[in-house]
């Protein structure tokens, strides 16, 4: 008997026993849709930091002062922190490797339009800062160095803001009277910015960023130092090693050699281990899911056995009339094969189908890697092809009398 045959037969059992199929298929459709399903959300969720993280700037890196030990806890950080002299030391150094660097003071304040109330989140940092952040100034200008060294009360307000407080209309040149701290502060905005805003940054309806110059920050919270520093490094420099050099500078200085009160974080360092979480938490939970790749090939081993004590007597006829032990092999091998090949197909396409409604959910870029769809069928058929051994072979051995004998 020819394979063509052995194929018409199997599929001719499988619909005599459509239910019976199904169940057997079930545990192979559950595990490779759920592999294929979680692997796609992981690789989207993956794909979504790349993207929102090159935004933030792949080139960008913070300096924090201290390092999260139970030593530091009672510690006097004030010796430690980073001062307007380390910015300019750090500039005069390092100037020509930086787009731009700046520490940031950060204060909150309220703006009131009849039965509306504004929160204003203020972020002061140096005149370089529109080169660290990605953000497009829209209208007018950012502030400049004289801006910070004459503490000129300056903004660059939210486009969003313009939408919202201006309605629209240009508010270059106007004064805003802002509540800080029970105290009332007066800006001149001198310009307007936009940038796109990324999930881990969802600002709400009533609530605005602005910026304004680093001295006036430092006046408003009384600062003499800075907790962090900011920085964009220019193409073509290294990002660690330039930012570790500025490490060891402002280690020297504040005398903290060997006591690793600097830390530098990139935003690099950051994808990658953003990125190797997620890979871990997706292989993880597909390891689970592979799981029932397995209970569904013991299904298959199961039926087919049934199979095989079902048809014994068509066996022992078979056999009769001049049927091999190969063709016997072949006929219940290619039946397991063909069971989990229809169950790995059918899982691939709820796979898919799972994967588009959980990336539309989640608003994640749908990323289904054609890898991970032919390991699918390839170890849909290997399951065929394991589980199927045993009840084949096992019908295969079928002494030809005994088979004709069983009823």
């Amino acid at each position: 008997m020819n394979i063509s045959e052995s194929i018409k037969m199997a599929v001719s059992s499988i619909k005599s026993n459509k239910m019976r199929s199904l169940l057997t298929m079930l545990g192979i459709i559950i595990g490779i849709s759920s592999v294929i399903a979680l692997v796609t959300l992981g690789n989207g969720q993956k794909s979504m930091m790349t993207k929102e993280f090159s935004q933030v700037g792949a080139n960008r890196a913070t300096i924090y002062v201290g390092n999260y030990s139970e030593e530091m806890e009672n510690m006097d950080m004030d010796p430690y922190m980073i001062t307007n002299q380390d910015l300019d030391m750090i500039n005069r150094i390092y100037g020509d490797k930086l787009e731009g660097i700046s520490p940031s003071a950060n204060f909150a304040g309220s703006l009131v339009q009849g039965r509306k109330t504004y929160t204003l989140s203020f972020k002061s940092v140096a005149e370089s800062y529109n080169k660290i952040e990605n953000m497009t100034i829209t209208g007018g200008r950012f502030f400049s160095k004289d801006d910070v060294e004459g503490e000129r009360q300056v903004a660059v307000v939210d486009q969003k803001m313009v939408d919202d407080y201006y309605k629209g209309q240009s508010p270059i040149g106007q004064m805003i009277q802002v509540d800080v701290n029970g105290q009332t502060e007066v800006f001149r905005i001198i310009g307007i910015y936009t940038k796109q805003a990324s999930s881990m940054e969802r600002s709400s309806g009533n609530s605005f960023t602005l910026y304004t110059p680093l001295s006036v920050g430092t006046r408003i919270n009384e600062m003499d130092g800075y907790e962090s520093l900011e920085a964009n490094v220019k193409k073509g420099h290294d990002v660690k090693t330039t930012m570790n050099k500025i490490v060891q500078i402002l280690a020297r200085k504040h005398d903290a050699v060997g006591k690793n009160m600097y830390q530098m974080y990139s935003m690099e360092s950051q994808m990658k281990m953003m990125n190797k979480f997620t890979g871990t938490i997706t292989l993880f939970v597909s390891a689970i899911a592979g799981i029932s790749l397995l209970v569904g090939g013991i299904g298959i081993m199961n039926i087919m056995l049934v199979s095989v004590t079902e048809r014994t007597r068509e066996i022992g006829i078979r056999k009769a009339i001049g049927a091999k032990k190969k063709d016997i092999l072949s006929q219940f091998m290619i039946e397991s094969i063909i069971v989990s090949g229809i169950g790995g197909i059918i899982g691939i396409i709820c796979g898919i189908g799972l994967a588009y409604v959980g990336t539309k959910l989640m608003k994640v870029p749908l990323a289904v890697d054609p890898k991970v769809v032919l390991i699918a069928v390839g170890f849909s058929a290997l399951i065929g092809v394991f589980f199927g051994m045993y009840p084949a072979n096992k019908a295969a051995k079928l002494n030809t009398i005994d088979a004709l004998r069983y009823e």
